[in-house]
């Protein structure tokens, strides 16, 4: 997410805003892996097959958003021969109803999140609101522009379209107000696991100027919703530049609204994103230009890379933030930063989670190693003792890196709840600064439709990898209140790993079929969850399009969820 100019330019045909309010739920996740021995058997039996180890890769640079392609002709689609299937599991239970039966711990109560010293907020990009357009989810702007290879002029037609997600689909409402109502079920979604507010990415003067600007509503809506949840203004200095004028009136515009987050002191909590791009010398003007008008900042930067400007913003920041990087390796070498950020300058310090970066418009993606890259930042900010943190992104469905629960054109709404029901898990624990205790099974999937090796004959070109080293897994992530086998069933063979009590990460090397994920004890399964999506060898999608999102699902013994 950078280069914001020319993502806005993308997004000039929207109008505003957001999210989703039910929720039928799924859970979290922690650490520790087992390394019992994994086995696979199929029709006849194999020998005892390990699960592949995924090689780490080495950390990768900040995410950076980048221009809108000029139109291009649609290329042909190449037919691939479908999935092998799989054998057929026992059903699974119905979904659950509301609650967070996907969570394998009970979450604290939302006094005990509030409370707490530290805050965990996610990154709000307002462009992709949950409906553009208050249409159908059928047949609205996601589904018919968007998602779509012809989309928009077929601006898009050589990556396959603008977007391989999309936000989980609300119907078209009646009401006028249907926009700050879609933003308030946005924040309770957020709400649900642990997020105590948003850093809203803002991009244009008019954030400031017009009332019903994305900025303004979401300000109504957290307030309207729960008067703890905050907002933190953060100017995007990507779009914004040296536009002085304009982050001195987005700021000064919500330095009185009561949803805007203010230290105990009355400071006006203010990011930037990329705030190196403008020197101090600029960004020490923008700050008096406020004092004159009363407004006093506890000013907290988001740099790409913080180490190379911190010092040159020490003497006027409250604190500093980093983008960070979806892989593991990244996430893995932040674990000592808030402590040097607190003893060398006695500033906080906000850490960024990243769940994948995976941009079908720039051909580009980063490897997270299924949950892995996500869950190594959360220990990273748990184990570092950061004192804030930022998840990157909420929303921000050009780069595949949303927490908020995702879908696709089919609009299923449990194949995107991995991320966000993991959440719930590590943000309390974050939070609360306990380690929740794990009261039933959950078990999570996280893989995606093919394997990046696979062919994408309709692209222009194929997706590359930023950094690091591709991996191509099958991950199921369990939750165990007592040791248990866990399997995993595809393409007619089914792999078998012993599993102790707590958090185990199981994954075996992808493969053609639709996965079944199974948690077994004393020789009977105890419930089984169906991968939501299939995958697919290595000729490709049938579209001929690449696909390298990491899909997730997640259920317990009350069933799968869907949110």
């Amino acid at each position: 997410m950078v280069n914001r100019s020319s993502a806005l330019a993308a997004f000039a045909p929207l109008t505003l805003m957001f999210l989703v309010s039910a929720i039928s739920g799924c859970g979290s996740s922690s650490h520790a892996s087992s390394d019992a021995p994994t086995t696979a058997t199929s029709k006849p039996p194999t020998a005892p097959t390990p699960p592949v180890p995924a090689p780490a890769p080495k950390p990768a640079p900040a995410p950076v958003p980048a221009p809108v392609p000029t139109p291009a002709p649609k290329p042909a689609p190449a037919p691939v021969p479908a999935p092998v299937p799989t054998p057929a599991p026992k059903p699974v239970p119905p979904p659950v109803a509301a609650g967070d039966a996907c969570i394998p711990s009970t979450m604290p109560s939302a006094d005990a999140l509030f409370n707490s010293s530290k805050r965990v907020f996610a990154h709000y990009f307002h462009p992709f609101p949950v409906s553009i357009d208050n249409a159908a989810p059928a047949n609205d702007y996601y589904n018919r522009q968007y998602l779509s290879p012809t989309g928009e002029s077929s601006k898009f037609a050589k990556q396959g379209g603008f977007l391989r997600q999309r936000p989980l689909g609300v119907p078209a409402s009646s009401k006028p107000n249907w926009v700050q109502l879609n933003l308030e079920g946005e924040v309770r979604t957020a709400m649900a696991r642990g997020i105590t507010g948003f850093t809203f990415n803002s991009m244009s003067a008019s954030d400031a100027t017009d009332s019903n600007s994305a900025l303004h509503l979401m300000l109504a809506a957290a307030h309207a919703v729960d008067s703890r949840f905050k907002i933190v203004v953060m100017p995007d200095i990507t779009v914004l530049g040296s536009d002085s004028n304009a982050v001195v009136e987005i700021i000064a515009s919500v330095a009185a609204n009561p949803a805007a987050y203010h230290l105990s002191d009355g400071r006006l909590v203010v990011s930037a994103f990329d705030a190196g791009l403008n020197t101090p010398s600029w960004w020490q003007s923008v700050i008096s230009r406020l004092a004159s008008q009363g407004i006093h900042i506890a000013f907290v930067p988001t740099f790409l890379a913080w180490p190379a400007t911190a010092d040159a913003f020490a003497a006027f920041s409250y604190g500093f933030g980093d983008w960070g990087a979806a892989t593991v390796a990244g996430s893995d070498a932040m674990l000592n930063d808030p402590d040097i950020i607190h003893k060398t300058y006695s500033k906080i310090f906000m850490m960024p989670v990243d769940p994948q970066q995976y941009r079908p418009k720039d051909f580009l993606f980063w490897e997270a190693g299924n949950s892995a890259a996500y869950r190594s930042a959360w220990t990273s900010s748990i184990q570092g003792d950061a004192d804030w943190v930022q998840l990157v992104t909420w929303n921000d469905f050009s780069e595949s890196a949303p927490v908020a629960p995702t879908t696709d054109a089919t609009l299923q709404r449990n194949i995107g709840t991995g991320y966000y029901n993991l959440t719930g898990y590590y943000a309390a624990w974050f939070l609360t600064g306990q380690q929740p205790q794990i009261t039933h099974d959950v078990l999570y999937y996280f893989y995606r439709r093919e394997a990046t090796t696979a062919a994408g004959p309709a692209q222009g070109q194929k997706d590359t990898i930023a950094t690091g080293v591709a991996e191509n897994n099958i991950e199921l992530l369990a939750f165990l209140t007592s040791p248990g086998i866990l399997k995993i069933t595809v393409g007619g063979k089914t792999y078998t790993q012993n599993a102790a009590a707590g958090m185990v990460s199981f994954r075996i090397p992808s493969q053609p079929g639709t996965p079944v994920f199974t948690l077994s004890r004393n020789g009977t399964d105890v419930f089984s969850l169906h991968g939501g999506v299939a995958i697919y060898g290595s000729g490709g999608l049938p579209s001929g399009y690449q696909d390298l999102t990491y899909w997730s699902g997640s259920a317990s013994k009350a069933g799968v969820c869907s949110l």
